[in-house]
């Protein structure tokens, strides 16, 4: 059986990563993905990126993978910029190549990758709603394509020419934890949350699991060491901002 799990948006949160990575193998998945942003605003940005090295799994490359070996500043709030310029004195040249080296998107049969979309994926366009994502749509060529970046778990389908936010799997996930069987044939452009920094209230880590023979995706929550990951934030003098909006879920 081909379980694959799909992690996103790990943003250098150790205490997040090892308790995903643990209910993966609690999960028997037999392979991993990596959708990017290993990297910036939590504390351990060059464990997190050795980890990740380590499963030796597809990945592409984040916007904050890119901002972090890039001579050009991308745009990013003041916050994120703090912690992006902190963890850059983190890493090795060795750790920035290799991030460097990161593609935009992947094929990984039978679905593809990528953090943000695919039709401008160089220009990191983050996919809130349904109109959104119709774009994407035109250069996705999968049933599925599997997405990060916007740090919330979303299922969008293509419905003739326009994209649809199924509010079904929406509900289950306002829940928690959810599954549905992608309708064989239909496109879909899924997001499956963020590992080290959700975005939708629910302070734990997220993460997808494809099961190929099953032809299902599930979501899955995670709780993990939350007082030890915020309190390696200020002591890495990082902003509290960062600290107090991992409890939040924000």
């Amino acid at each position: 059986m081909s379980r694959i799990a799909i992690i996103s948006d790990i943003h250098a949160n150790l205490e997040a990563l090892q308790a995903v990575l643990a209910d993966i193998e609690a999960e028997r998945c037999t392979g991993i993905v990596c959708l990017g942003d290993v990297v910036g605003y939590n504390a351990n940005p060059a464990e997190c990126l050795e980890i990740v090295r380590g499963l030796a799994c597809p990945i592409v490359k984040g916007n904050h993978d890119e901002e972090v070996v890039s001579p050009t500043t991308l745009q990013m709030n003041p916050v994120a910029k703090a912690a992006m310029d902190w963890t850059r004195s983190q890493l090795t040249e060795e750790q920035k190549d290799w991030l460097r080296r990161l593609q935009l998107m992947r094929l990984v049969q039978p679905f593809t990758i990528v953090h943000s979309t695919l039709d401008q994926p160089k220009l990191w366009h983050y996919i809130v709603n349904a109109g959104d994502a119709t774009s994407n749509f035109s250069r996705q060529f999968t049933d599925i394509c599997f997405h990060g970046h916007t740090h919330v778990p979303k299922v969008f389908y293509l419905d003739g020419n326009r994209a649809v936010l199924d509010e079904e799997i929406q509900a289950q996930l306002n829940t928690g934890n959810a599954e549905f069987h992608p309708v064989p044939g239909r496109k879909y452009f899924i997001n499956s949350g963020s590992v080290g920094q959700p975005r939708d209230g629910d302070w734990r880590a997220c993460y997808a699991i494809f099961d190929t023979d099953e032809g299902t995706v599930s979501f899955r929550r995670v709780e993990y060491d939350l007082q030890l990951a915020q309190k390696k934030i200020i002591e890495a003098g990082l902003p509290e901002y960062l600290a107090e909006r991992l409890g939040r879920g924000a």
